[in-house]
């Protein structure tokens, strides 16, 4: 038996020690008084631990709470802000669409006006008739080419001679 790394017969010396020391009246009530500091230092340990728990449990509380509000928060604002830029969207459009209906408008305007006074010509042929029919948008364009890549050059902007020259060897080019 180890208590406080002694043992049995190191207890027993300070138990004598003890005992010609206190004398045999007061080593009992020694003894009680350690035994109710004991029992009062394990109450006081274990009130601490309880009070800690309990603060630990409020401050989890308290976190959660925040967190929900903080959650909460940021969702009003996430929603308020698509409602926003869902409305400015269509009021974008509708600007855009009344916007075409006017340059539309005065493209049909335009025509109708160069329809009815004919330009003068020099050599007398009568003008090209316009149409007044309403101009539709373009169609989308096309993907771009891939970074990288050639661009496509239409055969009629080629020129007939190219690659025809032989290159000189020094790479020096006179003008």
């Amino acid at each position: 038996m180890n208590f406080f790394n002694m043992g049995p017969g190191e207890l027993i010396f300070i138990l004598a020690l003890a005992l010609l020391i206190f004398g045999p009246r007061r080593l009992p009530e020694l003894a009680r008084d350690l035994g109710k500091a004991l029992r009062q230092f394990q109450q006081a340990s274990q009130q601490l631990t309880g009070e800690l728990t309990r603060e630990m449990e409020q401050a989890t509380k308290a976190m959660d709470e925040a967190q929900q509000s903080i959650t909460g928060t940021v969702t009003e604002v996430i929603t308020a802000a698509g409602t926003e830029l869902t409305a400015a969207g269509a009021a974008a459009t509708t600007e855009l669409k009344q916007a075409a209906a006017t340059v539309n408008e005065g493209l049909q305007e335009a025509a109708a006006a160069a329809q009815e006074t004919p330009p003068a010509t020099d050599a007398g042929t009568p003008p090209a008739a316009v149409s007044a029919a309403p101009i539709t948008p373009a169609a989308p364009a096309e993907a771009p080419a891939p970074a990288g890549a050639a661009p496509e050059v239409p055969p009629s902007l080629v020129p007939e001679n190219v690659g025809s020259e032989p290159v000189p060897e020094d790479s020096a080019y006179t003008i």
